[in-house]
């Protein structure tokens, strides 16, 4: 039924009071924009759905205005009058019945659902939060109760969560009582949380719920007049109890008419799934819908320009075609999102995703989103799309600039220039652009491309100069610095085009990145990324926002229209999948690795056993530690949870280390911080973030030892790469093993000796490695021991390492030490790359594992070799311990499996044999397959 949410007021904001005895209040609307003022009833009428029923929004902003009050004489009045009429003349107001009730007539039912009830919470906000974050349930059930004065929505455990409206409180008094209903709340608990941390000024917060009216058959016609009496009108409900029917006293019965009972709810399945499996299935969901997107189908292919030295693959020139549609047009048909449409005899367009309205045609140009796995090239169809525009550039650059008006903002306008602007994730990234021009242009066309590398404490910062680039390559970081600056010279320029290379990283619209990178003018905006969507919708809402495609730039359209209707679930999340399909569709082309039939990845399971010394040290470390869980209170939390963290860290490590790992104690935790840590944030994976102390921007976790380096010894400062290069003095080659921030403190206090009089200890690497984890580490191994796992994986790298480039990924540096004494000892020659490396030294072992034949071993940690880098020469990958999150050993793998590899890459897995980790590989398995995932 069209009208099927449109009968409900409470979701239109009607204009009675929310309360009889109301403050005035700050919140936030459905969209998480602040309000002011008091939330309110209107009255209700056929012309207040005008809006939605010819567009939502229609009314607002520069799309065609109509006037509602033109609906209210005419059909949709008659309609209303009908309905109303028709209530009142079919639904008995008689409160008892002096004939004796059947079974049938006291059988319980649903009535319906009051869709998107409005709930005042209420208590301490952080109390809310934590309670409504221990739950697996979503949405989560909840109860009505009265006092009083107010209808109270409480936890199964009778904890007070809100109050409803004044509304929905007279329709339930005015039910008499002998008509007793149950009221069960349904409360999607994503968004009210979100809700919650917004209120972080302890202000009223308003949240939405859905409310389940459950009674006796007979009491039907009696609830369902009360209610109709307040506006209030029942929708079919989305979930509801087992074994009960579904009798809705709002809907018009026709004779021989059955309606549907427990099977309406079509999302039931969501309802008692735990949280991993939520994830898993929100993945997969994400999956299917890449899966039946069809622009890459459509697409012919353009072929590459003539100055361009290395052919471009189909895929390739499909992306070409791709990009210029969206840059220049025509964009097809079939792919536009606003569709001619027709309002009173007069042409209009309508989106098909939002359902706006436009009395004018609106402009669909201007970028999109890239997202081929990685490994694909997106690097090149950038450069092939920057050659085969160069001209339409520079052409655009003489567009005479229009002189500001304004006199009272002084704002001077904007140099308009023919150059690209690349936002890189790193200064590593940089040279990574530099390298595949070089590779990929003739030499003469590179030596005539003008590049600029903004970045550093002597950029260039002349806009005249910068305006007569092709190319300007800077960082996110760079940006960040410069945007709290009185002068910003990238902002001083409007750009032919803008592309974010690792788009993702700005996937958070509230964060200083997004702010400052969408402050920047260009003709076209353009996203690069794998992962344009990790655990939430609105990664990828945010990308559509920044390409400023109308009306997607306002992340409010996208949460309205997308996300919200996506957490109800239900057919409204059916509905979301649709318009997210269209939209993704229309603006982002994505596709796999499976288009390049690259050459087999071969894996295989190395199972491990532990020598009888190991497994007597691994046997018993477990039974102290679990009767330390068991037995010790106020070890751990109260849940738990940091216990069981480190039994099974300990036992990790263990099956690593084996018994040149000292024996764990709870006096000694302090040497196992790091590996802590580090352990948590490769589980965290993309998801986890972390602030640079000096510049406050925030850095994936998952770029480990690539983007920031953090300090606990003296402090916990966390400074991202470019604050410590910045800090570096002029020649110096190794990261300060001190925070630059506080280290003269510390060394005044404490007689800490300096970084200069450390020098000749940073020519060691081992030896500054071991140093910067922790001034005990020396006493983290012991002198002499075993470890069979590195004992295998040192048969395996010997094994053809003549004809081989192998890299050893491990997610604990501690690990790596043991490691690298290991290829010493065996005479192995190898590199290391980890977070104490300085992006100049990384560059050079990059390129020396490319180029020199001796060097024939690289070991580096998981989270530095899972971004940003290219590892084609390599064709054997040694994954040294399972990870809790399968997506990073997969992410590191794919450096090396991309385009580019000619050589199957045979890649190792080491897994102990009755150890934690036979549990981790089986919990990897499940998460797999349910994502749609195999190892082979």
């Amino acid at each position: 039924m069209s009208l099927k949410r449109l009968l409900n007021p409470i979701d239109l904001d009607p204009v009675d009071e929310f309360y009889s005895h109301h403050q005035p209040l700050s919140g936030w609307d459905d969209f998480g924009t602040a309000i002011e003022g008091v939330p309110v009833f209107q009255d209700q009428s056929w012309g207040d759905y005008v809006g939605e029923l010819l567009g939502p929004d229609s009314l607002q902003g520069d799309f065609g205005q109509i006037d509602g009050n033109d609906f209210n004489e005419g059909p949709l009045c008659f309609a209303q009058e009908q309905i109303e009429q028709w209530a009142a003349e079919n639904i008995s107001s008689q409160t008892t019945s002096a004939t004796p009730k059947s079974d049938d007539e006291c059988e319980q039912v649903c009535y319906g659902m009051i869709f998107r009830a409005q709930v005042r919470l209420r208590g301490n906000m952080l109390d809310l939060d934590s309670k409504l974050g221990t739950t697996s349930e979503d949405p989560h059930r909840m109860s009505v109760s009265k006092s009083e004065e107010q209808y109270l929505v409480t936890f199964p455990d009778g904890v007070i969560m809100g109050h409803l409206n004044a509304q929905l409180e007279k329709a339930f008094e005015d039910i008499p009582e002998q008509h007793r209903i149950d009221l069960e709340v349904l409360a999607p608990i994503k968004p009210i949380r979100e809700t919650i941390n917004k209120a972080t000024t302890g202000k009223d917060a308003i949240v939405r719920v859905n409310i389940n009216i459950y009674g006796a058959r007979n009491s039907a016609k009696v609830v369902g007049h009360q209610l109709s009496k307040q506006k209030i009108y029942l929708q079919r409900p989305d979930q509801i109890r087992d074994a009960l029917a579904y009798d809705n006293p709002h809907v018009l019965k026709l004779p021989d008419m059955q309606l549907p009972s427990k099977d309406c709810a079509t999302h039931t399945y969501e309802e008692n799934q735990p949280v991993t499996n939520k994830v898993e299935a929100f993945k997969k969901t994400i999956s299917d819908v890449y899966s039946s997107l069809t622009r890459g189908q459509r697409l012919v292919g353009l072929e590459g320009d003539g100055r361009l030295k290395t052919p471009l693959l189909l895929h390739q020139k499909k992306a070409l075609d791709f990009m210029t549609q969206r840059e220049s047009g025509p964009i097809p048909e079939e792919y536009c999102l606003w569709k001619p449409s027709e309002i009173e005899g007069q042409p209009c367009y309508r989106h098909v995703v939002t359902n706006l309205v436009s009395r004018l045609p609106q402009t669909e140009t201007g970028g999109g989103i890239l997202a081929d796995e990685m490994g694909m090239g997106k690097t090149l169809c950038i450069l092939a799309l920057i050659l085969r525009s160069l001209e339409a550039a520079h052409e655009w650059s003489l567009i005479p600039v229009p002189i500001a008006h304004d006199v009272a903002t002084q704002q001077k306008p904007k140099c308009l220039t023919r150059a690209t602007l690349v936002v890189a994730s790193s200064d590593l990234m940089i040279n990574e652009w530099i390298q595949e021009i070089e590779r990929h242009f003739h030499h003469h066309i590179n030596g005539a491309l003008k590049t600029i590398k903004y970045h550093g404490q002597y950029r260039e910062t002349n806009v005249a100069k910068l305006c007569n680039a092709d190319l300007v390559i800077t960082t996110y970081h760079t940006l960040a610095a410069d945007f709290g600056k009185k002068r910003n010279p990238l902002d001083e320029i409007s750009w032919y085009r803008l592309v974010l290379d690792e788009a993702h990283i700005v996937r958070r619209h509230s964060t200083g990145l997004y702010r400052t990178v969408a402050k920047l003018e260009a003709r076209s905006r353009w996203c690069l990324t794998g992962t344009p969507i990790q655990n939430r919708l609105e990664d990828i809402g945010s990308l559509f926002a920044f390409l400023k495609v109308s009306p997607m730039q306002k992340i409010s359209e996208f949460r309205k229209s997308i996300t919200i209707p996506f957490e109800e679930g239900g057919r409204r999340r059916k509905t979301a999948i649709e318009r997210f399909t269209l939209l993704l569709d229309a603006l982002c082309l994505r596709r796999t690795k499976d288009l390049l039939h690259l050459p087999d990845q071969e894996d295989r399971v190395r199972m491990i056993e532990l020598s009888p010394e190991e497994r007597k040290q691994y046997d018993q470390t477990s039974k102290m530690m679990f009767r330390a869980v068991k037995n010790q209170v106020g070890v751990f939390d109260h849940k738990g949870m940091l216990g069981m963290f480190q039994v099974q860290l300990q036992l990790r490590i263990l099956c690593n280390h084996g018994t040149f790992q000292q024996p764990f104690s709870w006096n000694r935790r302090k040497l196992h911080l790091l590996d802590e840590r580090e352990d948590m944030e490769s589980s965290l994976g993309r998801d986890g973030e972390i602030t640079c102390t000096n510049c406050k921007e925030t850095m994936p976790l998952f770029r480990t030892g690539s983007m920031y380096r953090r300090y606990t010894e003296h402090c916990r400062h966390v400074l991202c790469s470019e604050c410590l290069e910045e800090s570096m003095p002029s020649g110096q080659d190794s990261i300060p093993t001190d925070c630059p921030l506080c280290s003269s403190l510390w060394r005044t206090a404490s007689g800490i000796p300096s970084q200069s009089q450390r020098s000749v200890q940073s020519r060691n690497p081992s030896q500054s490695q071991r140093s910067a984890h922790s001034g005990d580490a020396d006493n983290y191994f012991r002198p002499e021991g075993r470890s069979s796992k590195v004992e295998a994986l040192m048969a395996d790298v010997q094994q053809d390492l003549l004809t081989t480039k192998s890299i050893i990924f491990s997610c604990w540096t501690r690990t790596l030490d043991l490691i690298e004494s290991a290829l010493q000892n065996a005479r192995i020659i190898f590199q290391r790359i980890d977070g104490e490396c300085p992006t100049a030294k990384r560059e050079k072992i990059l390129d020396d594992f490319a180029k020199d034949p001796h060097f024939r071993v690289l070991i580096m940690t998981t989270g530095t070799g899972a971004v940003g880098l290219n590892l084609a020469t390599a064709n054997r990958v040694f994954i040294v311990e399972p990870q809790w999150n399968p997506s990073v050993e997969n992410q590191a793998i794919a450096r090396a499996l991309r385009l580019g590899q000619e050589q199957s890459v045979q890649v190792t897995r080491y897994m102990v044999n009755r150890t934690i980790e036979q549990e981790m590989r089986t919990l990897q398995d499940r998460k797999l397959e349910i994502a749609g995932i195999a190892w082979e």
